[in-house]
């Protein structure tokens, strides 16, 4: 993404025309240079005589690329520390450049000017501007400007905040194409209330450029929501990138994701680009990303952190510009607790976290589900040989609500597309699609075995007695949790409460 970088101009940037240094601003700018980020647009604001500025804008525009948009705001202050002449001067100011410059991602240099003007920068921008702050000091003993990111680790009061996630929003809204581009986007997801507040949530994050990590059951749609959000977000027109890390080879996954050299290992004949790169300016989506080995989560989290990697057998670093969706149906909150998934990996990844509810908990979406299904799969069949469009029972719709589908939507479809693909009349009826439905065997018959073939996960067994038990002591009680709890041999209602909260059983 493209960015602008707005900031005062201070003494030490007015110096760097006779100076050794380069002063902040500048040294900013070599830093953006340096990193392959340049900005695109920069605008200084300055409280000093067009004299004194002189020099040093004629001295800049010799070293600033020839297709630089440079600009500069001369703020009259009856004091350097006037902050309430220097808050409306600068919210002017940024709400001027936000209307010229809203595709930009902005940068605040908080280092030149005064504390006041310091004060003013950081207040808006973690109110009504958000923003990406820099600051930069000298080191006297080696003669260099260090340039860094700053993190504001606290949050202003409520009724600001809002306001700022509002603008943003809007803002963003404005640049996405209004709200065309995200119903588009969406059409295919189907619900009438039984995703809760999944959707909302998805929708809301595809305008905004920050990580997503999707969870549910296998089969609840995880990479439909992906697709939607890449394709509602400003990078629809890049590739959008989907990995199974689960499906990926212990000992090629690094190669895979990051790409190799030529030679790098026995088979490496050519160079191979990898997933981020193949994502640049795009979307790259990791589905169940709880199966990585710990290894590559440091090198995911690298990566993640700088958006720059190594490729095996190389020495130059790759950038790329991507936007992280990820994807798990395991509980990560316990695999980090348990020492299987990173928390610093958890937590970069965790911010737009959205939930999918399972299918058997989407009972007011049945209807409109099947009917979509159904519709897709007379589509789908329209073209083979003596296919009939069917319809189906309501006795149909009522064996649907009734089976938990543990494998979700991909189990009802493939259910509904066996019976379908069976039944030549042109009605689905019961007990066509009860001799289609498949019953896999319960988990818990496969917890005690003789011999172990093969690495297990104990907890993740342990969980599954718990989700097997659970819902059918409920179902007995006929919903008491009271009773229930004790049909299961809990201590008290509030232990099976949080057993139920630990996860995700509705």
């Amino acid at each position: 993404m493209e960015r602008i970088l707005i900031t005062w101009l201070g003494s030490h940037d007015l110096a760097a025309v006779d100076g050794d240094s380069p002063g902040p601003v500048y040294a900013a700018i070599q830093d953006a240079n340096s990193c392959g980020r340049p900005y695109k647009v920069l605008h200084f604001l300055y409280n000093y005589s067009e004299e004194e500025v002189r020099p040093y804008r004629e001295w800049l525009s010799i070293q600033l690329p020839p297709d630089s948009t440079v600009s500069y705001s001369a703020v009259q202050l009856s004091s350097p520390s006037a902050y309430k002449e220097i808050y409306p001067a600068v919210e002017q100011i940024l709400l001027s450049l936000d209307e010229r410059f809203s595709e930009l991602q902005r940068t605040v240099h908080l280092s030149p000017g005064t504390p006041a003007m310091t004060a003013v920068w950081i207040l808006l921008v973690k109110t009504r501007f958000p923003s990406i702050c820099i600051e930069s000091w000298y080191d006297k003993k080696t003669g260099q400007q260090h340039v860094n990111t700053v993190e504001l680790p606290f949050e202003i009061d409520a009724r600001f905040t809002k306001e700022a996630l509002d603008r943003s929003d809007a803002r963003l809204m404005q640049l996405y194409q209004s709200e065309t581009q995200i119903r588009e986007a969406f059409k295919g997801i189907i619900t009438v209330g039984g995703l809760g507040d999944a959707l909302q949530k998805a929708q809301k994050m595809a305008i905004r450029e920050v990580p997503v990590l999707l969870m549910g059951e296998t089969g609840t749609g995880k990479e439909v929501f992906a697709q939607a959000i890449h394709q509602g977000s400003r990078r629809s027109d890049g590739a959008f990138v989907a990995v199974n890390c689960g499906a990926l080879p212990r000992e090629l996954a690094e190669s895979l994701l990051f790409g190799h050299k030529k030679g790098a290992f026995t088979g490496a004949h050519k160079d191979h680009s990898g997933f981020f790169a193949q994502a640049d300016g795009g979307t790259l989506f990791l589905d169940e990303i709880g199966e990585l080995s710990l290894d590559l989560q440091v090198k995911l989290l690298r990566v993640l952190q700088e958006k720059i990697y190594t490729p095996v057998g190389g020495t130059e670093a790759k950038q790329s510009d991507f936007r992280i969706i990820a994807a798990t149906h395991r509980n990560l909150m316990q695999r980090v607790a348990d020492g299987q998934f990173r928390e610093d990996l958890f937590y970069r990844l965790a911010v737009g976290v959205i939930k999918l509810p399972a299918l058997r908990a989407r009972v007011e979406d049945m209807d409109v589900l099947v009917d979509a299904l159904m519709a897709q799969i007379n589509d789908e069949l329209a073209d083979q040989i003596g296919h009939q469009r069917k319809k189906i029972d309501q006795s149909v719709i009522d064996i649907i609500k009734s089976h938990p589908w543990p494998g979700n939507i991909r189990e009802l479809r493939a259910t509904l597309l066996r019976a379908m693909v069976w039944t030549e009349g042109p009605r689905l009826s019961a007990e066509a699609f009860q001799e289609a439905m498949l019953i896999l065997p319960a988990k818990d018959k496969q917890l005690l075995v003789d011999t172990i073939t093969q690495p297990i996960d104990i907890n993740e067994l342990m969980d599954d007695v718990v989700r097997h038990y659970i819902p059918l002591a409920l179902k007995q009680t006929g919903g008491n949790k009271t009773q229930a709890a004790k049909l299961l041999g809990l201590k008290s209602q509030q232990v099976l409460t949080n057993k139920m909260e630990k996860l995700g059983i509705e």
